[in-house]
Formats: C-alpha cells, structure tokens, sequence
C-alpha cells in the first residue's frame, strides 16, 4: 500500500491493495465534525451532488481523481477507510492523519482498471480526548444518519432498455461513459472457442465493428439506437472497447421469431441476473438490490451488471451449460423471464415446447410465472431444473422494478411441489463435495453409461442445497447426493430427484453449480441420457 504525503492540507491516497481493516462503529457526544463536507472530480457528470462524485480513472485528465474537502474545527485525527458496501462489506483501502483545524482536502486517484463500482468514503474523527464520529457507515440502514462521501468509479457502462428483443428489430441501448469515442460490436455468447476469463464475456462476432464518437455526451447518459441484424435465436453481447483497451458488455437476449422454432427451451434467469447486480443507481455507495442490505426490497431490472457488464457468475454458473448446447449440436429456443410473459395461458406453452429447462437458479418469479410452468407441468410438459433454489420467492413487477414479496412455501405453494425439491441451505461454498449414487440412481436410466467412480471424483458441487419435503410429488426418486459435511447444518445435503407426474418427467439436480460440472464428461454424459428422455413428449 503507498503511503500518502503532505502537499500543504493536501493529503494523496492512491488506491493500491485489499486491506482487512474494518471500519470502526463508534459515535461519541462532543467528537469532532467535518464541516462543508463535500467531493468532487472538478467536473461533476449528471446525478454527481454534494457527497458523490463520478471518477474515471483512465489517464485521460478528466476526472481521474475524487477530491474530498472538508474544514475542522480543531485538531483531529482523520481516518479514511474506502468500502465495498454489501452485506460482507469490503475495506479497500484505510489510512489515517493528524490534522490541525482548518481546511483540508483529501484525495483519492483510483488506479487505472479499478473495477467500476461505487465505494463509500467511510471517515472517522477522532479528537485528542478519544472523542469519535462516524461519517457512513457498513450498515445501509445506518449509512444516513451521517453520510459520507461516496464515489463512483465509471468505466463505459451500459445496458439495453429491454432483456430480449426480437431479430431485426431496433434496441436502445444507454450509456453513461466520458470516453471521447468507443468501438462497438456484437458478438453471439455460445459458439465461441476462445476461453473467457475474469468479468469478460466472448463471443463470435455477428456485426463489423464501428465507431462511436462520444465527445457530445461526456456529461451525461444517452441512448443509442441499434439495429439488430436477422440473427438467430441465442444469448447476445454488445462489446464496447474503450481508447485504453478495456472491454465493457451489455447482454441481451435474441428471442425466437416467432416463438415454438425448436421443441426445447432453454429459460435463462434473467430476474436472478439482475437480483445478484450490485449496481449503485442512487449512489448510497450501496449496490440496489436485498443482497446488498435487507432493507433493501426492490430490483431495478435495467441497470448495467456492475464492474464491467457481463451477468453475475456468467462464467462459472451460465457458460459451461450454453457451450455444451452448441458444441453438442442441440437446437433451443432462447427465453427470458421477460419473455414468459407473452405467453397467458400454459396450453399455449405445452402446445409449443416438449422441454423447459431452466439453466440457473430460477430463484425469483412471479405468480404468472409460477401458475404458467406449474400449468404446463400439469399438461403433461417436462421441466429441467439445473441449478437450486428454484421458484423460491414470489416477486411483484412494476414497470422494471421487481419487489420481493414472500417465500412461496410460506404462501402455501412449496416450490418442492412443482420442482421436486426445494431450497434449504447455504454455506457460501465452505463446503463442497460430490455426488454420491443412491441405489436406486445406480440403476435408473440417468446414469446409464455413466462411470460411478469417475463420476464421484467432481468435488467442488454446492453453496446452495436442495431438498425433498413432503410436498414432494408422489414417486420423487433421490438419484445422488451432495454431503457437503456442514458441522453446524447437520443433514444439510443436496439431492438430485426425478419424477413423473401425469406425463410430465421433471429433473433437479439440487445444487447450485451443476452446471459448472460439464467440464468434465461423466457430467455431459448424465445431460445427455437426460436431454434424450426428456427432450420427448
């Protein structure tokens, strides 16, 4: 960590390494106060007010560094801890200095490639006599009470006004970025070879590259309109690149026109997407979504994904699953959660598709959600769930808000009714383990040709577990197992299930990163004996 020097009142602190240290939690009658507290990157860009300031720390001389200013009353000691907020908040960076009263500034310069995000400016004041007070605070629904300077790092951020268009149609896209020009392109996510690594997204280009002259919007957002080209049904990227290389993503689905083109759908789980976004659209310094604080309750679904644009755990969670659809040659139709909407009535579903599968935990969904897929199950439609935690929580949509408004269990519909199992843990990934062959999965069709042994050697499923309950339909079978041996969760377990229900064949895999696993090909085995079985009326 560099240390910062005096320049006069000036102090300059540079972002450098993580540091461990927590901010401290105390407030003292008669501590010390920082008056005309205020922070500025020299040229505000829109939404910038008193406390928070845009930075973009490119090189460029324009707003490359937050300058925090403030006057003392009298002598202090003045520590700056620089917060990630979230529900495990993150010190970035702390220092402190002893000041005499006066006016005082302080400077943060992100390092260029800091991840694009908000950080809170926590300071803490502490007299001579051990008097303290607290400016912001690791708890969001403290932060107010005396707020303190937050500071946006922008990279180019954007994202498309809708979560799925269809082919040939226009799509806005807004952008908030003080780049003077970028370059555009659009790239298929799927079929690509090359490995994606970190926050990137890779793709195979389906439009040339062009260029975008910004210079008129350096201030504020705009939008762009951009014609899609007559592509086919997939999951979707713009890549803008920046003067300095950088890479940034705006995600987006491109639905089948019309609707029914294959028998199988693949729903990808938009809502979640966004659910485990931690952008900061208000600029508290605090991401807008219930993971971040739990006075928290509403989602706006048309933010950009934070640090560079790609949808959380993209990588790890979505991708292994999409490049084993393209590279085993199956045909799907893409959708969105946006786009079950457009279908009122299950008939019309079961009419269309033999398979849904949802690829991720389809963890928030609406009452029209949840009664259309319970309905095509009823009409006899197969379902594949591949991650956990599915149909968890019911949710309310206003416009592009979605409100987070109970369990499902607790509204009288388990979702282990309609999915087989249901969510009941979570250690965050201490533990991890394989799957363990029941029985009776030693001798079901799934694991037809599947190598026991070498199926078992996968060791790191988990974070999230499903279990059956008694609201179990009838005849769910427990294929495998996951005993992540959680010594404060005894019987904490994930359990892969199967059953039939009036036609309808339904599959959970009961962990949350199944999908991760069909790297390895005892995995895409067990996919593929599932997809012949259940891809069929």
């Amino acid at each position: 960590m560099k240390r910062g020097r005096f320049l006069g009142p000036l102090l300059v602190l540079v972002i450098a390494v993580s540091a461990a240290t927590s901010a401290p939690d105390l407030q003292a009658a008669g501590a010390p106060r920082l008056y005309g507290l205020r922070v500025s990157s020299g040229r505000p860009f829109a939404g910038d007010r008193r406390l928070l300031s845009t930075v973009s720390p490119n090189g460029d001389g324009l707003r490359d560094r937050a300058v925090v200013r403030f006057r003392l009353g009298s002598t202090a000691t003045v520590a700056l801890h620089v917060l990630v907020c979230r529900k495990h908040p993150k010190t970035v960076l702390s220092k402190k200095v002893r000041l005499s009263a006066g006016s005082h500034s302080i400077v943060w310069a992100p390092r260029p490639g800091t991840l694009p995000q908000t950080y809170e400016l926590l300071l803490t004041v502490t007299a001579p006599n051990g008097a303290r007070r607290i400016y912001g605070s690791v708890e969001h629904r403290l932060a107010k009470l005396e707020p303190a300077p937050v500071v946006r790092v922008m990279g180019v951020d954007a994202a498309f006004t809708r979560r799925s268009y269809p082919p040939g149609s226009v799509a806005r896209l807004r952008i908030a970025t003080d780049v003077p020009t970028f370059a555009l392109q659009f790239f298929q996510a799927g079929p690509e070879a090359e490995q994606t690594t970190g926050y990137s997204m890779q793709g195979v280009p389906v439009s040339e590259p062009q260029q975008v002259a910004w210079s008129a919007h350096r201030n504020a957002p705009a939008k762009l309109n951009l014609r899609l080209g007559d592509w086919p049904n997939g999951i979707y990227f713009a890549r803008l690149t920046a003067p300095d290389g950088r890479n940034y993503y705006a995600p987006l689905l491109v639905r089948p026109h019309p609707y029914g083109l294959h028998r199988v759908a693949v729903v990808v789980h938009t809502n979640t997407w966004e659910a485990y976004n931690h952008q900061d659209v208000n600029g508290d310094g605090w991401g807008d979504t219930w993971y971040a604080a739990d006075d928290i309750h509403t989602v706006d679904l048309s933010r950009p994904y934070i640090r560079r644009g790609a949808p959380p755990k993209w990588r790890v969670y979505d991708l292994p699953f999409v490049h084993w659809l393209y590279r085993s040659g199956k045909e799907v139709d893409f959708l969105s959660d946006d786009d079950l909407t457009h279908f009122s009535r299950a008939r019309t579903l079961a009419h269309l598709y033999d398979l849904l599968i949802f690829e991720g935990h389809e963890e928030y969904v609406t009452r029209h959600e949840y009664d259309l897929v319970a309905g095509y199950r009823n009409l006899g439609g197969n379902l594949m769930f591949l991650a956990s935690t599915n149909f968890l929580w019911r949710i309310d949509r206003h416009g592009d808000r979605i409100m987070r408004i109970a369990r499902w269990r607790d509204l009288g519909r388990p979702e282990s009714r309609l999915v087989g199992v249901q969510y009941r843990g979570n250690d965050e990934g201490q533990h991890r383990g394989p799957y363990i062959l029941t029985p009776f999965g030693r001798r079901s069709w799934e694991f037809e040709g599947v190598d026991e042994r070498a199926f078992s050697l996968w060791r790191w499923l988990g974070i999230e577990f499903d279990m059956t309950t008694p609201a179990s339909p009838p005849g769910t079978h427990v294929l495998a197992r996951v005993d992540p041996h959680v010594r404060h969760r005894p019987g904490l377990r994930g359990e892969m299930t199967y059953y039939e229900r009036g036609g309808a064949k339904v599959f959970a895999a009961g962990t949350l990163n199944f999908p991760a696993a069909l790297v390895y090909p005892q995995f895409r085995l067990l996919l593929e004996n599932l997809w012949a079985r259940l891809s069929t009326p």
